[in-house]
C-alpha cells in the first residue's frame, strides 16, 4: 500500500521535472501555496491531489490506478438470463356467485 508521504515525495518530483515553483504550480492548479505545501508533505485530500495532477499533466496516475472494470463472459451470461422481455400485467378473477369480478393488483 502506497502512504499518503510517497504520493507527496512523488508529487513534488513530478513538479520538479517540470521546473515549476510550488507558486507556478498552485496557479496553474487553482490552489494555494499552501495547498502544494501540504499534498508535498502528503497532507491532503485526493481532490487537491487531482487538482494538482490535473495541472502537471498528469492525470493519467490516477486513471492507471482505477482501471475500469471489466466484465466477466459468465457475468454477461447472468445479467442476460435477467433481463426483462417485456412488460406485463397480472390480472386476477374472483368469483363472487354468478359475477365474475377482475382484481387489477
Amino acid at each position: 500500500m502506497i502512504s499518503s508521504i510517497i504520493i507527496g515525495e512523488r508529487i513534488k518530483q513530478y513538479r520538479l521535472n517540470q521546473n515549476l515553483s510550488q507558486e507556478s504550480l498552485a496557479n496553474l492548479a487553482g490552489l494555494s501555496r499552501n495547498a502544494i505545501v501540504n499534498a508535498e508533505k502528503g497532507g491532503s485530500g485526493l481532490d487537491t491531489y487531482i487538482a494538482i495532477m490535473k495541472a502537471l499533466g498528469r492525470i493519467d496516475v490516477f486513471e492507471a490506478a482505477f482501471p475500469e472494470e471489466s466484465v466477466s463472459p459468465v457475468q454477461m451470461v447472468e445479467r442476460n438470463k435477467r433481463k426483462r422481455q417485456r412488460a406485463y400485467t397480472r390480472i386476477k378473477t374472483v368469483n363472487i356467485g354468478k359475477n365474475t369480478k377482475e382484481l387489477d393488483w
